[in-house]
């Protein structure tokens, strides 16, 4: 049962590197196979010593049959001790190098020598352990196989209450409900990998490779193992590594799933807009040449005008001639909107972009004021005119809820901090808020709920693929009549 369990962690794991492809999903696939070897190797271990209740057997192994083949299984007391030193001295490291990386502890994150540091100890233990050298280090030297032993339990320990206190500060230093609950998603799934570990790491190589050792077969080693439990403690044991196995699973199954569903959603979006563009092209193309050719008529007429009024048709035809100016415009801001634009990033004021766009949307809403609160000086690398241009068209669709709504309280506002790893720009309003449904279309080229003649459903799309092109993310979080708040995610500059 426990083997099946870590199992599927491992696939869980190795999903999450391929949707994510990055370092922390490196080493939670780490975690993930040195927790399969140890608990593997201590399966193996446990069937082959025998001495164990018929509950426990059916409890590890499901039935007689699979124990007595894991018991009859060729392997050589060297190989499986060592296969259980692996996983027992690799899972720590991993675990702590996952918490580190984690850290936004400014001490941690400015010493890099610390993520070296972590792997003496393990890779240490991989040496000490080696079959050949372990022997000869501690041949008729019990008091030398002790010391090791005890030395590394404690380390390993240290490691494991270390990693645990950094996620615990992390989580509750984090503020934002959703990256709160990101965050929680990993880290429940770390601790609850954490605690299964914390139930088999007693079970210490040397031990295995001194199987007919009378010192060291029956003492240390699994605690419940050593005595006949009563129901109460056997079920409390298995509660805990059920629950600890099935709360890692979850927790990581819910965070890899939040992960594709991101990624798929980026996919989606790419071909929706690559149809539309298409479209938008050619519509494009169309009224360009149907709008300069009406110009060419315009110049005709001027050419050959008779009429006796005279100055009314001039009046007319110059009606129409900017009418004509004003739709080339209009297509040619649509085409801007669809045409890729490169992305320059350099350091600038967070404060001065937000401003920029907050001066623009008062020149189209003059009378309606914009809430700005940034409570330190923030700098992010960005395309200035690129992003005062999303966070303008942010600005405006909020004020555009807020004007659906038809309330005179309503209120548009933007504030920014730093959330772990990004600086956060936070753009909220009071206006008729957005369902689900909605807010997976939102950002949907050419998609809006707007009746308008001047709203292309291209702003929201622009504004998350600027956002991309800052190699940061766009969240929105709504209520039907309370409002809507986007959070612009942008990578922290340090």
């Amino acid at each position: 049962m426990l083997i099946v369990l870590t199992l599927t962690l491992v696939i869980a794991s190795l999903a999450m590197i391929f949707i994510r492809k990055n370092k922390e999903a490196l080493l939670l696939f780490g975690m993930c196979i040195s927790l399969a070897l140890e608990i593997c190797g201590v399966m193996i271990f446990i069937a082959k010593k025998g001495g164990i209740s018929e509950d426990v057997m059916l409890f590890l192994y499901f039935s007689k049959d699979i124990h007595t083949k894991i018991q009859y299984l060729s392997i050589t007391l060297n190989k499986l001790g060592y296969l259980i030193a692996m996983g027992r001295v690799l899972f720590p490291m991993f675990f702590l190098e996952m918490a580190v990386q984690y850290s936004m502890i400014d001490w941690i994150r400015k010493r890099q020598w610390i993520r070296y540091a972590i792997r003496v100890l393990p890779v240490l233990g991989m040496v000490i352990y080696y079959p050949p050298l372990f022997r000869s280090v501690t041949e008729k030297r019990v008091a030398v196989q002790n010391f090791i032993m005890s030395y590394h339990q404690i380390w390993m320990t240290l490691y494991l209450i270390f990693a645990m206190l950094l996620l615990f500060w992390e989580y509750r230093s984090i503020t934002m409900k959703f990256c709160k609950r990101q965050f929680g998603q990993i880290s429940f799934s770390m601790v609850a990998m954490g605690i299964l570990y914390i139930l088999y790491y007693r079970q210490d190589p040397g031990q295995v490779y001194r199987f007919y050792s009378y010192d060291f077969v029956w003492n240390k080693g699994i605690g419940y193992l050593q005595f006949n439990p009563s129901l109460t403690s056997y079920v409390g044991l298995v509660g805990v590594t059920v629950i600890s196995m099935t709360v890692g699973f979850y927790s990581l199954f819910r965070y890899t799933s939040d992960l594709y569903e991101e990624q798929k959603e980026d996919t989606v979006m790419k071909r929706k807009f690559d149809m539309a563009k298409v479209g938008a092209s050619m519509f494009v193309h169309g009224m360009k040449n149907q709008l300069l050719a009406s110009k060419v008529i315009y110049k005709r007429i001027h050419q050959n005008m008779e009429a006796p009024d005279l100055e009314v048709l001039k009046e007319q035809i110059n009606a129409l001639e900017s009418m004509n100016n004003s739709m080339l415009e209009r297509v040619e801001e649509l085409y801007r909107s669809i045409k890729s634009n490169a992305i320059i990033l350099s350091p600038v004021a967070l404060e001065d972009i937000m401003k920029d766009s907050v001066e623009r949307f008062h020149k189209k809403y003059p009378e309606n004021n914009i809430r700005v609160e940034c409570q330190e000086e923030m700098f992010v690398l960005a395309d200035r005119p690129q992003l005062c241009e999303a966070l303008y068209n942010i600005l405006i669709n909020a004020q555009e809820a807020v004007n659906s709504r038809g309330s005179e309280r309503g209120s548009v506002s933007m504030s920014c901090k730093n959330e772990r790893l990004y600086t956060v720009i936070k753009i909220t309003d009071t206006g008729i808020g957005m369902n689900k449904k909605q807010i997976k279309k939102v950002f949907d080229p050419f998609y809006t709920s707007k009746n308008s003649n001047y709203n292309w459903g291209m702003g929201l799309y622009y504004a998350r693929e600027v956002v991309k092109g800052h190699l940061g993310n766009i969240k929105i979080e709504s209520k039907i009549g309370e409002g809507t708040s986007f959070y612009i995610m942008l990578p922290r500059y340090h």
